[in-house]
């Protein structure tokens, strides 16, 4: 009897790494997808959001030290996500390898060949893809459902954060969403465990901000402290 399809709420971590670990990285095509599907997955990014991104958005070994990416999400609103170390490197060897030592800042990151342009890529094309590789990491760890789509991979880095407890709030902010409901309820499959530490994650900021207001306290810290980039 065929296992019973999981919820594509429910990528696991080790789902994920057999997943990347399915991608040929022998392959010129398996480098490319091996790069766009590492950025969407650690930045939980919309798919559109990523395909939209051009070199000028990739601040990575800036004069600041701090790597990050420039998004335009709904609404034309901007967020910078920050990138982690690991993240850096393969990026960077992308670029290197796609776009030369002196790439055009005006192209877009990721890109397709076609009739010797370079064009914006698809979601579709992009799923088509991401679907191929889910079926063969499904044929080594069934926690990898076969059919899922992009959107599946940004709910479940949201759900992974949350695993490794970073704060409710900070999710929220990485996601862009205006509302904390859209968090909780359409991107974070979260157990009651889960959702309790979600309140008090919610309860510890309130508490600060009160704290605010009776005396001097130090400032927060910054986004990049959060992910241990500093």
């Amino acid at each position: 009897m065929k296992e019973p399809q999981r919820s594509i709420l429910e990528i696991t971590k080790k789902a994920m790494k057999a997943f990347f670990g399915v991608i040929d990285l022998k392959t010129r095509t398996g480098r490319q997808y091996f790069a766009l599907f590492t950025l969407l997955y650690n930045t939980a990014t919309r798919i559109d959001e990523l395909l939209s991104l051009k070199l000028d958005d990739l601040h990575i070994g800036e004069h600041d030290g701090k790597n990050y990416i420039t998004v335009w999400g709904k609404g034309t609103k901007l967020r910078n996500i920050y990138l982690l170390p690991e993240v850096v490197k393969i990026i960077r060897q992308y670029v290197h390898m796609f776009h030369g030592d002196t790439p055009n800042k005006d192209e877009y990151l990721f890109y397709s060949n076609y009739n010797g342009n370079r064009h914006k890529l698809s979601p579709e094309a992009i799923n088509k893809r991401l679907k191929i590789y889910a079926r063969l990491a499904h044929a080594t760890c069934s926690e990898m459902p076969e059919n899922i789509h992009c959107h599946n991979l940004r709910s479940a880095r949201a759900t992974h954060w949350l695993e490794e407890d970073l704060n409710v709030l900070m999710i929220q902010k990485l996601l862009g969403h205006e509302n904390i409901s859209t968090t909780t309820k359409s991107y974070v499959a979260v157990s009651n465990a889960q959702k309790a530490k979600a309140l008090a994650t919610l309860e510890d900021d309130v508490a600060k901000n009160i704290a605010k207001k009776w005396k001097k306290v130090k400032k927060s810290d910054s986004l990049a402290e959060i992910l241990g980039l500093k």
